[in-house]
């Protein structure tokens, strides 16, 4: 059982209706926070939003698309019209097609990947640093991949959208770091969602392109459950994350998840 060491704190967490945001919306409940959840799936936003609620918790929720700036404002308005403030933000939502060769690729799947795994962190990040600013204090987490370092062919938008993701979370760290704001990111390694399910899916029989590690690490049990990525998220919005900014932590960094199991123990 989480501690209340999130206690009268704000969370926003994007793609908050399954996978890995669910999850943290969950554990950041379960540690205090009043959670707003959004995506673009009502009725699954809703299911998470009332479940959070039977165990004690305060969560509201807003369906918005992160790669329009025009829905952005509801989910804003919202938390501040309930809640007065924002202490953190969750850029969890991200999408993976599409996957095909760049040759093949089509124009307009290509930049609505980066339209919403890099742009849209920009516009949520855009939106709320004012009232960080303001609160002089604030935790923004960027969930990142290690696709963002690793040049996977075949998923030229998802790599080329994460790597720019890691730099902006570099240059938006040093940026904000004087109003102790942190920006860091986290590459979730291999986790059972339905991300996961959708790669294996996809038919590679007649293109050259191969998703056997993917297969295997599912056939061999090596996917992580959601809820222990949200424990790492827990960690970064934590206290214990105060003097880190502008990192990229990775869930298989054995010294850091060994702290994590020290601080925050599942």
């Amino acid at each position: 059982m989480a501690s209340k060491k999130l206690q009268g704190q704000v969370a926003i967490i994007t793609g908050a209706s399954r996978g890995i945001g669910a999850a943290a919306a969950r554990r950041l409940a379960a540690a205090g926070a009043a959670v707003v959840l959004t995506a673009r799936s009502g009725d699954a936003l809703a299911a998470v939003a009332e479940d959070i609620r039977r165990t004690g918790g305060v969560a509201h929720f807003v369906v918005a698309d992160v790669a329009d700036p025009d829905q952005l404002d509801p989910v804003i308005e919202g938390t501040l019209d309930r809640f007065r403030r924002v202490d953190i933000l969750v850029n969890n939502a991200g999408m993976l097609w599409p996957l095909e060769e760049t040759a093949d690729a089509d124009l307009d799947e290509w930049a609505y990947n980066v339209q919403v795994n890099l742009i849209g962190p920009f516009f949520m990040a855009r939106t709320v640093l004012p009232l960080m600013q303001h609160q002089n204090y604030g935790r923004i987490v960027n969930i990142s991949s290690g696709a963002a370092a690793r040049p996977i062919p075949g998923w030229g938008a998802y790599c080329a959208s994460k790597a720019g993701l890691d730099m902006f979370t570099k240059v938006a760290a040093l940026e904000v770091a004087k109003y102790n704001i942190t920006v860091n990111a986290l590459y979730p390694g291999l986790v059972d969602t339905e991300m996961q399910a959708a790669i294996r899916s996809v038919d590679t029989t007649e293109s050259d392109l191969d998703f056997s590690y993917w297969q295997d690490a599912y056939e061999g049990d090596r996917l992580t459950p959601p809820h222990e990525v949200a424990r790492l998220i827990y960690w970064l919005v934590g206290p214990w994350s105060r003097d880190r900014n502008g990192e990229i932590f990775r869930a298989g960094d054995s010294e850091w998840r060994r702290q994590v199991n020290r601080d925050a123990p599942a």
